[in-house]
């Protein structure tokens, strides 16, 4: 038996590991792994969403995350308001596009 490309216009990638670099004193980087959903969209749609703005494009294909800790060590919580702080931390969106390209392409997850 053969294995054969099955087509599915809307997908989805559960637990896509994702690396966060933080800057840190005296020009080191410190790299973290987080836990990405995300859904993969079709190129239409990305580009829509992604003519939207990068909150709308941001909603679209991040349907939850893991592995990143509150400032008191509890796991961060996924509600609009820990998601919008997200959104303007660099370090997380930066990982959040390498991970979905790396996810929509087939790209292998890589460990560093």
């Amino acid at each position: 038996m053969t294995n054969a490309f099955v087509f599915s216009p809307e997908r989805q990638v559960k637990q896509w590991p994702a690396t966060i670099k933080v800057a840190a004193d005296g020009g080191k980087v410190t790299e973290l792994e987080i836990y990405l959903d995300l859904n993969l969209l079709p190129t239409d749609k990305y580009m829509d969403k992604l003519s939207e703005g990068n909150k709308a494009l941001f909603d679209a294909i991040l349907t939850g995350f893991s592995g990143i800790n509150a400032t008191d060590g509890s796991p961060l919580a996924d509600t609009e308001e820990n998601r919008a702080a997200l959104y303007q931390h660099a370090p997380f969106t930066d990982a959040l596009l390498h991970a979905y390209r790396a996810a929509n392409t087939g790209e292998a997850a890589r460990k560093n």
